[in-house]
């Protein structure tokens, strides 16, 4: 039996040989507003409640949180926020993994 030049190659292409991969309840993007620690508490208080809201409504691990959290700290609140683990880290305390420390240590 001759075959015809119609015939489906009996490999696949490279698209179709890569593995699926399983997207996981994490594996999305979550915008989160910047912040710049100015001094107006109302601002802040606004930004705080945003981002909360935020991680509920995308359901966030709390291990995500903090990073996320601070991934988003520019100018003066990025440096309080370098000079606070820094210190940490000299006074061997632990790292703040939890999204109430970090709110604690903000409004302090």
């Amino acid at each position: 039996m001759e075959s015809s030049s119609e015939e489906k190659p009996l490999t696949r292409s490279r698209k179709e040989q890569r593995p699926i991969k399983k997207k996981n309840s994490n594996d999305f993007k979550v915008e989160i507003p910047k912040f710049e620690g100015k001094l107006d508490p109302d601002e802040f208080l606004e930004w705080l409640s945003t981002v909360e809201l935020i991680f509920q409504d995308k359901e966030i691990l709390e291990d995500k949180k903090v990073k996320l959290v601070a991934l988003k700290l520019r100018k003066y609140v990025s440096i309080w926020w370098i000079n606070l683990c820094s210190k940490r880290v000299r006074n061997q305390k632990d790292k703040i993994r939890t999204c109430e420390k970090i709110k604690a240590k903000f409004k302090s």
